[in-house]
This record gives C-alpha cells, structure tokens and sequence, in this order.
C-alpha cells in the first residue's frame, strides 16, 4: 500500500512446483537410465511399449506391469531406484493402504496398515501376508505397497535393477537382480494377485 488510499498490489503466491520425474529430462545419464530400464523390463516378459518414463511389459502369463525408476539424489551421485507397478483384478482380497514393513517382522517383511490409511480388516491383512510370507522371505524388497480405491496398485521396489551414478570416479552401473530374482518376484505377485473368495459349496456337493 502507498500511503493513505492507495492501491494494495497482490503478489500471487507461487504453488508447489511439481516433482520432476527422474527419466523425464535431457543427456548422457538419463539416456543410459532409460536403457538400463529397457534392459531390465526385458527380463520380467514381453516389452509392449515405452515412452521415456516407463515400460509397459506382459508376462507369459498375462500380467500386465509398469516399470519405472524412483529418484534418490546424493551430492556426488545419483540413484534410480527400480519400481514394479501392477494393477490388482477386482476380485483379489489384498486390502488398500497397505506397506511393507521390515520392523520385528520375520524375514523378508510383513505388510502393515500405512500411515494415515484407513484401518482394514484384520482377516485380509492376515490372508495377504499368508500369502506373500513364503514370497517374501526369498526376495530382496526395499519397499513395496498396496494403494489405490477402487482399482488398487501392487508397487514393488527390490534392491536390485536400480541404476547409478556416481560422479567420482564417474561410474554408470546397472545394479543385476540375483539369480533368478525376477521370477521370484513374479510369482510373490502372482500370489498376491490370485487372492480371492472362497468358493461357497453347494449343497449338491455337500451331500
């Protein structure tokens, strides 16, 4: 305001800005993320598409995945973190607004309720991690969690397909998955995925 009666000019305030996806951008280390992607996506089934964030692939089975990379910047280097994104058929029982959690849990993590989820059924949570448990404990997960209302996304993110660099000494390096890993982790999401209702017994079938 300019003194007595003068105009009030209103400076508008700036949002957010939004997050920049890491594949998203321009030169030498994107490009060698993005095929490190490619290379890595060849190895859960048949590659169907790409664009320059994700790979859409289908396993032999019919599952449909998306592949991505999750940022973790350092001051001298940079992680790419590998994602492994499904989307659950409506008649799974794995509950929403779940994570894993590797806290006093046994080997290889449990899924827990996440932090501001709404609660869900004990009997769902308990027949999810009866199913993925054996799964679990055989793979190297980071993180993983179930979200989504409605249509609910499984995301996977193991320790190994990440991609890094590291500025010095400039290395490029694609992390390799154990042997056998990527079909493990296809068949901890082929459990999950093939959770449903109990069929009821007819009669005829009782007697």
């Amino acid at each position: 305001m300019s003194g007595f009666g003068g105009r009030i000019s209103v400076v508008p305030v700036q949002g957010r800005r939004e997050r920049k996806h890491p594949l998203a951008g321009e030169g030498p280390i994107v490009d060698r993320a993005r095929r490190g992607l490619r290379f890595t996506a060849e190895q859960f089934g048949t590659v169907l598409r790409a664009d320059r964030t994700t790979v859409e692939v289908r396993t032999d089975d019919g599952i449909d995945l998306v592949l991505s990379y999750d940022p973790g910047n350092f001051i001298f280097s940079r992680v790419y973190a590998f994602t492994v994104s499904t989307r659950l058929p409506e008649s799974a029982l794995a509950p929403s607004g779940v994570k894993l959690s590797h806290r006093g849990t046994p080997r290889g993590g449990a899924f827990i309720p996440d932090r501001g989820a709404t609660a869900q059924p004990s009997r769902d949570l308990d027949r999810l991690n009866d199913a993925a448990s054996p799964h679990l404990a055989r793979i190297d997960l980071v993180h993983a969690r179930i979200s989504g209302s409605g249509s609910r996304t499984l995301t996977l993110s193991p320790m190994g397909g990440a991609f890094v660099w590291v500025l010095i000494p400039p290395v490029f390096k694609a992390t390799a998955f154990p042997p056998g890993e990527p079909a493990r982790i296809l068949d901890l999401i082929r459990a999950i995925r093939a959770q449903a209702p109990a069929a009821s017994q007819s009669p005829s079938s009782a007697a």
